[in-house]
């Protein structure tokens, strides 16, 4: 059956100030428009039926991937999903990401998604939102009354929701470096590989020599949001990684998810995917290192 959009008026912008602007006079009426590969959908499926579209792609310094010893990594919002899985640095430097961005739909989706829209239709299954949890990154918002920054781990509210007020835009993913010995990598259990993921986990360990001197594991699609699974990383944090512990800490962070039963899977299928993609991600981390 063919769907069909319903019916809105359009803007395309070319500031930051001007989308800002739009959306405080349309308030709930208006969204932001950037690749569409979301909110299309939503939209020919009825699930939001937005009277204004806002278009950001126009806005110019949006699109970009920069790198300072002293800063780290800034990603522009307008950076595509295809953009971050062929860089070669966030492949080298930041290598939970670059694998979260690979797993995204298909090439032709990754090629129009936005890093922006990933995050902000905040999704509990987003792709790149565990991995940028896990690397401590934060997003950079901006409204008509000013700018503010804050960790990526608290711009999720809930399922569709989150942190940005009426009148504001994501406009920068900030993402710290890692320290010296710090590896990581994102695994995801879905269907197909194109899928929206069952269970998505990252997995970014700092090692000294054996000793797991901090860890971040960060869960998606297996809650409301993605979240943290701070149990299982206190298990492993400052501890000497030996043979069982992986499995240890997948057992608790399995413990620590709460699924819902859904199409893609029932909840308790989804805390044992959890429990094996956790194991994994730590065993690869760990070889990785030894390699």
């Amino acid at each position: 059956m063919l769907m069909t959009l319903p019916k809105f008026d359009y803007f395309s912008c070319k500031t930051v100030k001007e989308a800002c602007s739009l959306l405080s006079t349309y308030k709930d009426e208006g969204k932001v428009l950037a690749g569409g590969t979301d909110l299309l959908i939503q939209m020919k499926h009825k699930k939001t039926t937005p009277r204004y579209l806002i278009n950001i792609k126009r806005v110019p310094d949006l699109n970009y991937i920069r790198h300072d010893e002293h800063e780290g990594l800034r990603i522009g919002a307008l950076t595509t999903i295809q953009a971050l899985r062929n860089s070669p640095l966030i492949w080298k430097r930041f290598t939970v990401l670059s694998e979260s961005a690979a797993v995204l739909g298909t090439r032709q989706v990754r090629n129009l998604a936005t890093v922006g829209g990933n995050v902000c239709n905040a999704s509990p299954a987003a792709e790149c939102a565990p991995a940028l949890i896990s690397l401590d990154a934060r997003a950079k918002i901006v409204g008509l009354h000013g700018e503010r920054t804050i960790p990526m781990g608290e711009f999720f509210i809930s399922p569709g929701v989150s942190a940005l007020q009426g009148d504001e835009i994501l406009t920068e993913i900030q993402v710290p470096n890692v320290p010296i010995g710090t590896r990581g990598v994102y695994l995801k259990h879905s269907t197909r590989r194109i899928d929206v993921a069952i269970a998505g986990v990252a997995v970014v360990i700092t090692l000294d020599g054996q000793v797991c001197q901090d860890i971040k594991l960060a869960l998606g699609s297996v809650g409301p949001t993605p979240f943290r699974a701070k149990r299982a990383e206190d298990l492993l944090r400052g501890k000497k990684l030996t043979a069982e512990m992986p499995e240890k800490a997948g057992h608790v962070a399995s413990e620590e998810s709460f699924p819902i039963d859904d199409m893609r899977g029932k909840a308790d299928y989804r805390k044992k995917v959890v429990e094996t993609l956790v194991k994994e991600g730590i065993e690869r981390v760990i070889a990785g290192a030894r390699a």
